[in-house]
């Protein structure tokens, strides 16, 4: 059965007010609750160190964090690399999805680098919205850590009939 997406908790980094206007509209197309909209990285670093996570009874709960990777300032990626590499973190394992206006190789791969989660290209459309959040929930990818790098593991799956080299133990034992 597929997860209720209604129960998602989510934090939008957002500056543009038409943007926060058509994510409002977008979600509440896709049956969610209205998400907390903040304008600025600061803003949510602020709300994020002090907001429990998962399943809390007060305080803002934020169980993913969507964040524009063009904002004025501090970028948001660099939001998401804080979340992943900062000791003093609130919240290093948070789901995390980028948005931007332009998606080549190189940003994708340092998107990756970076922690994040999904990509998401502007404009948006509930279709990649939902699939999105389905992908993070639905089917959540562990954490690695290594070689300077924190944050989902990149592998999407294992393939049955990859032939090559396993770097991984993990990956080596499932042969």
């Amino acid at each position: 059965m597929p997860y209720d997406l209604n129960r998602l908790d989510l934090l939008i980094v957002e500056p543009d007010t038409g943007v926060a206007s058509t994510w409002r509209r977008l979600l509440s197309t896709l049956r969610m609750k209205a998400p907390n909209v903040l304008p600025d990285t600061d803003q949510a670093w602020t709300l994020l160190k002090g907001a429990p996570q998962g399943g809390a009874v007060t305080g803002t709960k934020v169980d993913a964090l969507i964040c524009r990777w063009e904002l004025p300032g501090d970028d948001g990626l660099k939001l998401i690399e804080r979340l992943r590499r900062d000791a003093e973190s609130p919240a290093p394992f948070l789901p995390a999805i980028i948005v931007t206006t332009t998606v080549t190789r190189e940003r994708v791969r340092q998107a990756l680098d970076a922690g994040v989660h999904e990509v998401l290209m502007l404009p948006l459309t509930p279709k990649a919205v939902e699939s999105r959040l389905r992908e993070m929930v639905e089917r959540p990818r562990k954490f690695v850590r290594g070689g300077g790098y924190f944050g989902p593991d990149r592998r999407r799956q294992v393939r049955a009939d990859y032939a090559g080299p396993f770097r991984r133990a993990a990956d080596r034992a499932k042969t």
